[in-house]
């Protein structure tokens, strides 16, 4: 009781008691000036009236602030939540890279889908333009996933290459490319690296080798051809993803500071 007596002094006691003291005083002002009237009579007539509609008022005044107020709060809460799961998405798209193993790809796929169940529930009081921002940020997202599922099988046929015929490694320009290709990592210069050399190889094939090892030295460029445009692609969408997630965080904002 006193540590309330306490929070209501420091906090309230400087409005609460002017407020009263002057309530008090007009009331009994009141009552003095209209004593004539007799005081059943004026209290009946004039002070309950008056003061049922002033607590009418205030109450309702309450009611509507308060649920404007928690309209508003739990509009903000669901749209930190939405600004939330976009930046969760380009945490682990970033985490996708560059081993693309297949449970992070999965968890980027359930965690579209959650997405679309909740963005729905989210998205309540958003501008319809905001909204085209954000379903852009899931299509390029699905469509990352989907080359990022490309990845894996390609570079599986490319190792399964390189471990049957170890001899292509001889050739210098085959093992430079071999070793830029295993070193691979989610940059656009490890892509273009890959791309200058397969060109530079290609100009210096060497055909006096036997038929099945330049066959397979062409399907190994092949397939490192596939694997560079893939991973290029991907690259391509992911870059444009995060700029999409960042001008739809911008829009949440702002709608949020102009509701």
């Amino acid at each position: 009781m006193m540590n309330w007596l306490k929070k209501w002094f420091f906090r309230w006691s400087f409005i609460d008691i002017p407020t009263l003291v002057v309530g008090l005083t007009l009331s009994f002002w009141y009552l003095k000036n209209n004593s004539s009237a007799g005081f059943d009579t004026v209290f009946i007539e004039s002070i309950v009236p008056n003061l049922a509609t002033e607590l009418f008022g205030v109450w309702l005044s309450v009611r509507i602030i308060e649920t404007v107020l928690r309209m508003r709060q739990k509009r903000s809460q669901l749209r930190s939540q939405l600004i939330d799961n976009m930046k969760y998405l380009i945490t682990i798209v970033r985490g996708i890279a560059p081993h693309f193993e297949v449970q992070t790809i999965d968890h980027l796929k359930s965690e579209l889908v959650w997405f679309e169940e909740m963005k729905d529930y989210r998205i309540s009081g958003t501008s319809n333009e905001t909204i085209d921002k954000i379903n852009t940020v899931t299509k390029l997202y699905e469509k990352a996933t989907a080359e990022a599922l490309k990845i894996n099988p390609l570079r599986n046929t490319i190792n399964d290459l390189f471990l049957n015929y170890p001899e292509m490694l001889d050739d210098i320009h085959m093992k430079k490319l071999h070793d830029i290709y295993r070193r691979q990592n989610y940059t656009r210069i490890s892509v273009e690296r890959i791309d200058v050399n397969i060109e530079f190889y290609k100009d210096q094939l060497d055909q006096s080798v036997s038929a099945e090892l330049f066959k397979m030295e062409q399907e190994t460029i092949q397939k490192l051809e596939e694997y560079s445009e893939t991973l290029k692609v991907y690259i391509a969408i992911t870059l444009d993803a995060e700029s999409a997630v960042l001008d739809a965080r911008s829009s949440v904002l702002d709608r949020e500071y102009n509701y």
